[in-house]
């Protein structure tokens, strides 16, 4: 039950790691399924399986992404966002990703297609690497660089811990997770068992996101809803819609989840459920 209940949090991570919205209930669906299957594994296949999922080919519009006019967007944020961060890369890496990414698409069914006629099959030069490369090659040159280590550590620190970042901490989580070969599993099992974790100035110092409120509140009394739309509700109302990010960046999160009046929402909250049920 615990594993469960772990690998539900790490989907939840994830999930606002690579932020992504679709329209198509199957397009979230089979995501969410993505994050979830690898939730605990190799940081890796996660990183590929996602750069061939549709909600996120569609929603980075990659599937607009074709050699005599490259779409900058997937690259540009799989950069930024999901592995190494702002600073860490030029525009030319950018534009030389992007070419390599060019005919990474999706059918009706959300199955991957890779549409061979439309991919740059020219030389790029990214990150200072040269060759023919395909979106899986700037993956595995992304993962040789030890920044993306230090990225994820960083995130899942700010996320598990404090978002008041103690380095010395991180770099313990970069190291054991990039000489693992980017074991999740590997670097969790650290942070959770580093005695640092259990520091006083880390205890109570995460404020709940939403969705872990409202999951921690159904676990201490079991909650049903006669309306579904109420779970909804509450969500908008708090700040967090499930599977609706407000932008590829995902939520923001600590400090933007309370204010004046979602604080008061929150601390009424439990009459407002209960009373309901």
């Amino acid at each position: 039950f615990r594993r469960v209940l772990f690998r539900s949090k790490m989907n939840l991570f994830w999930h606002n790691h690579f932020a992504c919205r679709s329209k198509l209930a199957t397009f979230i669906q089979q995501q969410n399924n993505t994050l979830r299957t690898h939730a605990l594994g190799k940081f890796g296949d996660l990183l590929m399986a996602v750069s061939k999922d549709a909600a996120m080919l569609q929603f980075l519009n990659n599937q607009q992404n074709r050699k005599k006019s490259p779409n900058e967007n997937f690259a540009r944020e799989v950069m930024e966002l999901f592995t190494l961060g702002r600073g860490n890369y030029t525009e030319q890496d950018v534009k030389e990703a992007a070419r390599a990414f060019t005919g990474y698409g999706f059918n009706k069914e959300a199955e991957f297609v890779f549409r061979d006629k439309q991919h740059d099959t020219s030389t790029k030069t990214f990150l200072g690497n040269t060759g023919n490369f395909n979106g899986d090659d700037i993956l595995d040159i992304i993962l040789q660089n030890k920044q993306c280590a230090c990225f994820i550590a960083t995130k899942v620190y700010r996320y598990f811990v404090n978002d008041k970042i103690e380095k010395e901490n991180v770099q313990q989580l970069a190291d054991v997770f990039y000489k693992s070969e980017y074991n999740i599993k590997a670097m969790m099992h650290v942070l959770f068992t580093a005695t640092w974790f259990y520091d006083e100035k880390n205890i109570a110092a995460k404020i709940k996101s939403p969705i872990e409120l409202l999951t921690g509140m159904s676990r201490v009394i079991p909650i049903t809803f006669k309306d579904k739309q109420s779970s909804i509700f509450i969500q908008r109302a708090l700040g967090q819609v499930l599977l609706n990010p407000p932008s590829v960046a995902g939520w923001s999160g600590e400090l933007s989840w309370i204010d004046s009046s979602s604080l008061l929402f929150r601390m009424r909250l439990p009459k407002v459920i209960y009373n309901d049920n």
